[in-house]
């Protein structure tokens, strides 16, 4: 076409000669063409987060845009970052034909709260309390945080030249500026070599036993209901290879527990013992009440089985004590027999037998689960609850009623370790009616068969809290030195259930109890009883005599020498 046009003025020319025309100076006419006109408009590129996000009451800096053909680019509208809303920028830009190209940003002003508002936890390193002798040297055992601060110290109020309680303060703050809530370590500076007082005494048991009991406690029941814990383990198992192993884990770690459990039972005072043993019985719910014992019901908790499972909503925390914590755990764990153990007229467990034995499983793992974690948060309380209660428990003003509140928690030894765990299942003590020659009923741990070893825990706790100065106050008025020969009948009981371990490690309280079951058998247990430093086939009834033998000196010569009074409920005789 271009070609065309710039032949044809010459053709023309040609033309008009030809046929006599074009005279007279009569000029070419003009070039017809013209290039196509620039109605392209530059293409806008918004830089930078679109749409973008502002927090209210922020500063909102544009990031702007760019053209394509370098034209410069104008923004208009505006963002009222002090209310929350949608905001739009329009940016343009004029190329040098006129054509304008436009483009947008969203901007979003947000109100997304006050941000971090988390404080760091402390945790510390170490015991608390903390004992140190008189002019030694306090060595600071450190803390951490939960996220990673560093953790601000106070130790100026310690001195070691003065008997007495001290406190150390740990702080710390985040990045945020979120404080800790302020951790105190009491340090406790003491005397050895000076007499005891009845105060303390019971500081040394507070803060050398009860309180560190109960953090250990508090402890492993965490590690035990853990997401990677053994129980959770078992679970996760269930239908593998590895079940059986992982269950004995489930199982062992569970044995470890009550063990801690069973140390407790000699300190159930402070936050442990309020409101009836309210917080205790959720760890672990095993007492006698009117002649009565009270313990975990097989059938309830495997109502709670099924109702767990059938209602998202469940939650354990408002259960009954007799379907929750260590018994009921054991229960769950230990018991082979998947059938519910309710009567027929129970409906909620009415088609629970024709369940197959994985879905039983599961469902029972899914309760313990649950009730493993209620323990863990419990046992926290408690130990936590000491925090705030042992001041006003160690107040030189109440020591008459506080270290009485002490000694009285003693008597579990022989309320519960004699007559509810031992005595009373083999048919001594008055808690066995007389129509019966045995009370397997109530023998604490029969899943688990670890019944002898809560005896010998509680024995062993016995003698350490007695060893921490009551020893020494008894005999500034006991003749004799009666402490140290309490102190042997107490070791006579550790180490006979040591001495019955070893020789039949699988021989547990249920089977030994079992063993009686005739007149005979009756009258053979009473006289290992009468005698419990003769040999006798009947070992656990020797047992039963020796646990009787700490038990008449604790209602007699225990109360008379520390000059406290016999608890209520305990037995004024030497029943």
């Amino acid at each position: 076409m271009n070609r065309f046009y710039s032949l044809l003025p010459v053709l023309m020319v040609a033309l008009l000669t030809a046929c006599g025309g074009g005279g007279g100076g009569a000029s070419a006419p003009n070039d017809p063409y013209q290039p196509p006109a620039d109605t392209t408009a530059p293409v806008i590129t918004v830089t930078g987060d679109n749409p973008a996000t502002v927090e209210i009451n922020s500063d909102y800096t544009d990031a702007g845009a760019t053209s394509d053909g370098g034209e410069t680019v104008s923004a208009s509208g505006e963002v009222d970052t002090g209310t929350v809303g949608e905001y739009t920028i329009t940016y343009s830009a004029t190329d040098a034909a006129g054509n304008t190209g436009t483009a947008t940003r969203t901007v979003n002003v947000v109100d997304s709260g006050p941000g971090d508002t988390v404080a760091p936890v402390i945790t510390l390193d170490g015991d608390n309390p903390q004992t140190v002798e008189l002019n030694g040297t306090y060595t600071e055992a450190g803390a951490t945080t939960d996220t990673g601060e560093s953790v601000s110290i106070d130790s100026s109020a310690v001195d070691t030249s003065a008997v007495g309680s001290f406190e150390v303060i740990y702080s710390a703050v985040d990045d945020a500026g979120n404080t800790a809530t302020p951790v105190v370590r009491v340090v406790n500076v003491v005397d050895s070599s000076a007499s005891a007082t009845k105060l303390s005494v019971l500081t040394a048991v507070v803060d050398e036993i009860v309180i560190p009991n109960y953090k250990n406690l508090a402890d492993e029941a965490s590690d035990f209901a853990a997401d990677n814990g053994p129980v959770a383990g078992y679970c996760a198992a269930l239908g593998a290879d590895d079940e059986e192993s992982k269950l004995d884990l489930a199982k062992n770690g569970w044995k470890s527990l009550m063990s801690k459990v069973q140390k407790t039972d000699l300190h159930i005072m402070g936050p442990a013992a309020k409101n009836n043993n309210s917080l205790r019985n959720r760890v672990y719910f095993y007492q006698e009440k009117d002649r009565l014992m009270e313990t975990m019901s097989t059938c309830a908790t495997d109502v709670a089985v099924v109702n767990a499972n059938d209602d998202t909503g469940f939650q354990v925390s408002v259960t009954a004590n007799n379907q929750r914590g260590m018994s009921a755990l054991e229960y769950l764990l230990f018991e082979e027999n998947l059938d519910h153990t309710c009567s027929a007229n129970v409906s909620a467990v009415a088609d629970w037998n024709s369940v197959s034995d994985g879905d039983r499983k599961a469902q029972r793992c899914a309760l313990a689960e649950l009730i493993a974690d209620d323990v863990a948060v419990n046992a926290s309380q408690i130990h936590s609850d000491w925090g705030s209660y042992r001041e006003g428990f160690l107040d030189a003003g109440e020591i008459g009623t506080t270290f009485e509140l002490m000694t009285d928690g003693l008597f579990y030894f022989e309320k519960h370790t004699k007559s509810a765990k031992l005595n009373g299942p083999i048919g001594i003590d008055a808690l066995c009616p007389d129509e019966q020659l045995t009370c397997p009923e109530f023998i604490e741990s029969p899943f688990s068969e670890t019944s002898l070893q809560n005896i010998k825990v509680n024995a062993e706790q016995l003698l350490e809290i007695f060893d921490k100065g009551l020893d020494d106050l008894a005999n500034e008025s006991a003749p004799d030195d009666w402490s140290s020969s309490f102190k042997g009948l107490i070791s006579a009981v550790i180490n006979k259930i040591a001495m019955m371990q070893s020789a039949a490690p699988n021989d547990s309280l249920v089977q030994q109890v079992a063993r009686i079951s005739s007149a005979n058998d009756a009258a053979a247990c009473q006289s290992a009883f009468d005698s419990p430093e003769v040999d006798a086939d009947l070992t656990i009834c020797s047992l039963g005599g020796l646990v009787k033998n700490v038990t008449d000196d604790l209602k007699i010569e225990f109360i008379t020498y520390l000059g406290v009074d016999l608890p209520e409920g305990a037995g004024g005789d030497t029943d």
